[in-house]
């Protein structure tokens, strides 16, 4: 007996609803949470900095007991997936823990808990004022985001996060040579950013969908058609400007020496890493033919800025 139209719909209605998250899935978002909560407190707290150095070194202890907490989770039951208002995959903005992302997000995580206890001799109350605390936990809102996210539109809104939040970061001092370089290091990434997102808004007119899982399944059905390979040397550039690889790496001598210790050796560790995650990411998940292709060109690319780098240094 055929169903009527009505039970149709409802039978469809009820086979989309999603089950309510798990708790413990809820993890892959506190890190991310944390951050940018503890961001806004200590930006509340702008006329007590001396608290902002106690604040901001427990939300980074949490956050690194956090990542490791997630970190046991995906290495015990596999990876796992949290997608944001209950919108079924691909429409809902996803946010994916693996290994991968597992590792790096608790490798930044220390990395920043050691920045900001150093800062404390390093970062003088000017600094304190003018926002290093609260700039550092954004930072790592942004980097954690982009380690976790299983969206490539929020990777490039997670990349627009930490620029912003590394904007401030290297000009705290207000010197002739921070203002010049950051200067440089403003105008060269956000070249970098602007040509991710073209790359991003041409990926969704040819795939239509942004979820990175979607995007890898539907590739190899569009490879024949669909221009793939323009896809792949778009993002390899955007990405490579990120990572600061050669020939697309000279905002980074121009800039890095300028901001404090602690400043430097926080972007050293943290930002050119997430280009170089997200290079991985895109070109290993979702378009992993294309990668074969170029691989040539990536590997001189990365001979080059090893050479050059330390030429250079």
């Amino acid at each position: 007996m055929a169903s009527s139209p009505t039970s149709a719909v409802t039978d469809l209605s009820a086979a989309l609803v999603m089950a309510p998250v798990p708790l413990p899935d809820w993890l892959i978002i506190l890190p991310i949470a944390l951050c940018i909560g503890a961001g806004a407190v200590l930006m509340m707290m702008r006329h007590a900095i001396r608290y902002h150095a106690p604040v901001a070194i427990a939300a980074l202890a949490l956050l690194v007991v956090l990542d490791a907490a997630f970190l046991c989770k995906v290495a015990t039951q596999g990876p796992f997936t949290m997608v944001m208002g209950r919108w079924l995959p691909p429409f809902g903005i996803a946010f994916t823990a693996d290994l991968t992302g597992g590792l790096l997000s608790l490798a930044a995580a220390i990395v920043a808990l050691a920045g900001a206890i150093h800062a404390g001799s390093d970062i003088d109350a000017s600094g304190r004022r003018y926002g290093f605390y609260p700039f550092l936990m954004l930072l790592m809102a942004g980097v954690t985001g982009a380690f976790l996210t299983g969206d490539i539109f929020n990777l490039y809104v997670w990349f627009e996060v930490l620029l912003i939040s590394s904007f401030g970061l290297i000009v705290l001092g207000s010197t002739r040579e921070q203002i010049d370089g950051a200067l440089k290091y403003a105008v060269l990434n956000l070249i970098g950013t602007t040509l991710f997102l073209i790359t991003v808004g041409y990926l969704y007119a040819i795939f239509g969908t942004l979820n990175m899982a979607d995007i890898a399944l539907k590739a190899n059905g569009l490879r024949e058609t669909a221009p793939l390979m323009t896809l792949a040397s778009l993002f390899t550039l955007a990405f490579a400007m990120k990572a600061a690889a050669f020939p697309v790496n000279f905002w980074l001598p121009a800039s890095y020496h300028t901001p404090r210790i602690v400043v430097s050796a926080l972007f050293g560790g943290l930002l050119t890493k997430v280009g170089i995650y997200s290079l991985l990411r895109v070109m290993v998940m979702l378009f992993p033919v294309e990668r074969e292709e170029l691989s040539i060109v990536i590997a001189a690319s990365a001979a080059l800025t090893m050479v050059l780098g330390a030429m250079g240094a």
